[in-house]
């Protein structure tokens, strides 16, 4: 009797050793977005990780960076439906998002270089940020697009809805855009506003178009198939 006593005792701390190594879930664990769609060169990393190649359906948690190649695209949606990005050409966005009582909470995406299409819905009780080396921009629900251009400027194409934005250079000057108008941050934290011009109007047009073509190289080994994007396309 004594004898399973003892290994009674000597059982229970094996398993409470046991059950204290597994993983905890929290918000660090949880996606904030993920990966719908890929075409060509379109890589991720986590922090302090090199850059991988990314597949469709991969999961994007608080803080992952995208890159996109040249000729290529990534759709990425928000986990909690709330904003679809269309993420063009030569871009490098990082994600961000808390996720907390059932939602999905500090949503942001920080546009380093290159162009974004963004669907952003209707936000109720908080705000979706975007965020440029020049300007940091909210929004509650609005279509447009956000580019950073090679002298850092920020230009804010805006076809549904309201954003509300704010320079970080210079006096850090804010201002809102409504649909239809086109502002221009540059790296001074000078701010200009004015209607879409026809060619604003066509690169919007241009960004939300993610329709790709393919075409069929015969080798010896057999046909391959590419898929590529064009931006071209209209």
């Amino acid at each position: 009797m004594k004898a399973k006593s003892l290994l009674i005792i000597f059982i229970i701390p094996l398993l409470l050793g046991f059950n204290s190594g597994k993983k905890s879930t929290n918000s660090a664990d949880t996606p904030v977005a993920l990966v719908k769609k890929i075409v060509i060169d379109v890589t991720y990393k986590k922090d302090g990780s090199d850059w991988e190649t990314a597949k469709t359906g991969l999961p994007l948690n608080d803080g992952d960076q995208v890159k996109t190649g040249p000729k290529s695209l990534a759709l990425i949606l928000f986990i909690d439906g709330s904003g679809l990005l269309r993420v063009r050409e030569n871009a490098i966005l990082n994600v961000y998002g808390k996720s907390g009582n059932k939602k999905l909470d500090n949503k942001n995406t920080v546009l380093t270089k290159g162009t974004i299409g963004f669907e952003v819905n209707k936000q109720e009780d908080e705000e979706f940020k975007f965020t440029t080396p020049t300007a940091v921009a909210s929004i509650r629900g609005t279509e447009g697009s956000l580019e950073v251009d090679d002298n850092n400027s920020t230009v804010i194409r805006l076809d549904r809805g309201k954003v509300d934005f704010q320079s970080l250079k210079g006096d850090k000057k804010s201002g809102s855009l409504t649909a239809g108008n086109t502002a221009r941050i540059d790296n001074s934290g000078n701010i200009s506003i004015t209607p879409q011009s026809q060619d604003d109007k066509n690169k919007n047009n241009s960004i939300r178009n993610t329709n790709t073509k393919k075409v069929k190289i015969k080798t010896k080994l057999g046909d391959i198939e590419i898929e590529y994007y064009s931006s071209e396309n209209k």
